[in-house]
């Protein structure tokens, strides 16, 4: 009898366990057909292929869809960051302010919510600060976020050369207040990167970055940097 009753307890407890299974994938099954049409998209950018205008704008706006569905899955999130980005790269604030400033705003709030789902997505914090710095410089914030993407990748050549772009273009104020993050970026770079990237990347520098680059360039040595005279193959 007491065979038979653990017998039962087993079947229940897999009846549960097979109906739980059944449910969530049930719901990714769900969340990947809904998000189909923005991944697609998504994909298409991200391969250089050429997308119309409108077609960015109307599944830029269906990313609402991730957020309201509470989709939290790496690759419908990230699907949804490609869009709401070219979005926003795709406006001119001195043709059109109400259509960029929407844009802008919808790409903050976007990333904020795929940051609630990765927080320790180092690029997604990058796009935040670069969106933000678009909006509104706020010096304080965006060395903040600035500071969480080089914690998160402090030696990745793709991101470190990735946020010397954007490193290129803030303001005095940004790089003195995340200037510990700067060095950290610089001296990687130097140091580590590959010289052909490297030289390609620094190619032209901001008046506002150079002073700090040519201190970091002097700081790290003959030795790291002479490699950098020697031409690369084109």
């Amino acid at each position: 009898m007491f065979c038979d009753r653990f017998v039962s307890v087993t079947r229940i407890a897999f009846v549960i366990v097979t109906v739980v299974f059944v449910v969530l994938a049930g719901r990714e099954l769900s969340a990947s057909i809904r998000t189909a049409s923005i991944s697609i998209v998504a994909e298409r950018i991200e391969r250089g292929e050429t997308v119309a205008d409108d077609v960015v704008t109307k599944y830029a706006l269906r990313s609402v869809d991730v957020v309201d569905g509470h989709y939290c899955r790496s690759d419908i999130v990230a699907a949804g960051v490609t869009l709401v980005l070219a979005q926003l790269d795709r406006q001119n604030v001195n043709v059109n302010y109400d259509a960029w400033a929407v844009a802008a705003s919808s790409a903050r709030q976007y990333l904020r919510y795929a940051l609630s789902c990765m927080p320790t997505n180092s690029n997604f914090w990058l796009r935040l600060a670069a969106v933000q710095s678009t909006i509104a410089e706020e010096p304080v914030a965006i060395a903040g976020m600035m500071k969480r993407s080089v914690v998160l990748a402090p030696y990745d050549q793709v991101m470190v050369l990735t946020r010397f772009y954007f490193w290129n273009d803030f303001t005095d104020a940004t790089l003195t207040a995340a200037k510990r993050a700067l060095d950290s970026d610089l001296t990687t770079m130097l140091k580590l990167g590959d010289r052909c990237r490297v030289n390609a990347t620094i190619k032209e520098i901001s008046p506002q970055l150079r002073p700090i680059f040519d201190q970091t360039w002097t700081s790290v040595g003959e030795a790291a940097t002479a490699r950098f005279r020697q031409r690369c193959s084109k």
